[in-house]
């Protein structure tokens, strides 16, 4: 009993995307030393302010998950890829699952605003509430949703990048924006993949109501540009206000990255099929962690 329990809660959280949502935020930290300290492991780097980050992270990142799944117990249980939560199974009680989403979320809170930042604290429980209470309704209703989803999405680097300034400025606000503007490339890639499934419950997640269409493709196009424009800004900005050196390696890393990411948007435009949104998607996966790294390497 005890075992099913702990792999109903784990489901319900959705553990392995939640620990990807804190790794962002790890990022996050880890950049903001660099950019406002002396490197990331120099005196500025505190283990204990990232595992702060991470842990209050992820448990924030658990409660809004289950919650999400409380609120939407019908539609998960008709659609496919959503049938075999334990909500929509009812192999869990959905007062078990508001405890236990509620206490971690709590938990989450009291564990950055003790090892971070109150600014950090402040966007954490900022990201839980939009995407708990206006993301997740928002999704039968408007394509817009997709845009309003996208900041929580885009907080968790921030989360950690404030954990170390305790302000939000200039290049934290340009971090802010690549994971923001990276969310549209990634989540209509797979909305696209999944709109049939979507379409049971009546989500609009791709950018139009004309569903898989050129109108669809040319705004994503459209998002992978933007996306590739914020991405550069960041090294704009490090390379003239604190380290001219190797920022043609990083330009040139981050230039290779955009286009990778736009011939599999533009191949999207092209064909307007399942088999080139995953492409897409993959590709964005691979996009979002190098971005990072270059940013953090050089």
């Amino acid at each position: 009993m005890a075992q099913s329990t702990i792999k109903s809660i784990i489901k319900l959280v959705k553990f392995r995307l939640s620990a990807s949502v804190a790794g962002s935020a790890i990022f996050g930290y880890i950049i903001s030393c660099k950019w406002n300290g002396n490197g990331f492991l120099s005196s500025n780097f505190d283990w204990t302010v990232m595992w702060g980050v991470f842990l209050g992270g992820m448990l924030l990142t658990f409660g809004s998950n289950g919650l999400n799944q409380v609120i939407e117990k019908e539609n998960d249980a008709k659609m496919n890829r959503t049938s075999d939560r334990p909500v929509a199974t009812g192999s869990m009680s959905p007062k078990f699952a508001l405890i236990v989403s509620w206490l971690m979320a709590l938990l989450g809170i009291i564990i950055l605003q003790v090892f971070t930042t109150f600014a950090a604290t402040f966007a954490g429980i900022l990201s839980f509430f939009i995407y708990v209470f206006l993301y997740t309704p928002l999704k039968q209703n408007t394509p817009l949703s997709v845009m309003v989803g996208a900041i929580p999405g885009a907080l968790p680097p921030l989360i950690g990048y404030l954990a170390f300034t305790g302000k939000l400025d200039y290049p934290g606000t340009l971090l802010f924006l690549v994971q923001f503007f990276w969310q549209f490339a990634h989540f209509w890639a797979i909305a696209w993949i999944l709109h049939d499934d979507y379409q049971k419950v009546g989500y609009w997640m791709l950018p139009t109501k004309s569903g898989r269409s050129k109108s669809s493709a040319s705004q994503i196009l459209i998002y992978t540009v933007i996306l590739i424009l914020s991405s550069m800004m960041p090294v704009y900005f490090v390379y003239k206000n604190i380290d001219m050196q190797n920022g043609i390696g990083q330009f040139a890393l981050v230039i290779s990255l955009g286009i990778m990411l736009l011939f599999f948007a533009y191949k999207l435009y092209q064909n307007l099929d399942v088999k080139s949104a995953k492409r897409l998607m993959f590709a964005s996966l691979i996009y979002n962690p190098l971005i990072y790294l270059t940013y953090i390497i050089f």
